[in-house]
C-alpha cells in the first residue's frame, strides 16, 4: 500500500517537473519575443507620421536589370496640373523674396 502511494508521488512529481519545465521554456519564448519587439521600436528614429519628400520629381532615367535605357517618356500634363504647379510655384517666389529682403 505504501508502495503504490510512492510510485502515484513519483508519477505526480514527474508530472510537475514536465509542467514547469515547458512553463520555463515558454517563458523563454515569450522573453526573446518581448526583446524583438523593444529592438524594433528603439530603432524608430520617428513617428510614421514624418513627411518625405516625393521621388516622382527626382527621377530621370529608366535603366532595366539588363542595362538597357529605355528612351524619355513625357507626362502630357492635364490643365490641372499646369494650375497646381503654377500655385506651387506662387506659392514658392514670395518666400525667396522675403528671404532676401531679410539679407539686404
Amino acid at each position: 500500500m505504501f508502495q503504490q502511494y510512492m510510485q502515484k508521488t513519483d508519477k505526480t512529481l514527474e508530472r510537475l517537473d514536465i509542467n514547469n519545465q515547458n512553463q520555463l521554456a515558454s517563458i523563454r519564448k515569450i522573453e526573446t519575443q518581448i526583446g524583438q519587439l523593444a529592438l524594433q521600436l528603439s530603432d524608430r528614429k520617428a513617428l510614421p507620421s514624418t513627411t518625405e519628400t516625393n521621388p516622382i520629381e527626382q527621377v530621370n532615367a529608366i535603366t532595366t536589370r539588363s542595362g538597357v535605357q529605355l528612351p524619355e517618356i513625357y507626362v502630357k500634363r492635364t490643365e490641372k496640373n499646369v494650375e497646381q504647379l503654377m500655385i506651387k510655384e506662387e506659392e514658392t517666389e514670395p518666400q525667396h523674396e522675403k528671404s532676401k529682403e531679410e539679407v539686404s
